[in-house]
């Protein structure tokens, strides 16, 4: 009887893999935006489904230029710069190295946020 469950087990977690896992990991890749879909930035940024449309909001620039401090849902923290990259979506994503970690620096691989019409 025993044997028996946990064969029934790994059956219930092989059709969980099977039916559940692509659309999981699509939901971090197909975000159905064909223009940001198709940037290097986004290969880069999103390698595992780790970005996810957040609230940015811009406090100020700090003193030394290298930084910008930022309020990323609820939470104020300074990120390095270069972490910014202008996209074409109507949403602000920020990746994350791991996604169930904090909202800081270090854990933030990039902040991709709307361009300007007519920008590049």
């Amino acid at each position: 009887m025993k044997s028996k469950l946990i064969g029934m087990a790994k059956y219930g977690v092989l059709v969980f893999a099977l039916f559940y896992r692509p659309e999981i990991r699509l939901w971090g890749h197909d975000v159905d935006e064909p223009e940001l879909e198709k940037l290097p930035i986004w290969k880069e940024c999103c390698r595992e489904g780790d970005c996810f449309p957040q609230a940015v909001n811009v406090l100020k620039k700090t003193e030394n230029g290298k930084t910008i401090s930022v309020d990323i849902e609820g939470v104020d923290i300074s990120v390095e710069k270069e972490k910014f990259s202008p996209v074409p979506s109507k949403r602000t994503w920020v990746c994350y190295i791991n996604p169930n970690g904090q909202i800081k620096d270090e854990n933030i691989r990039c902040i991709l946020y709307p361009q300007k019409s007519g920008t590049t």
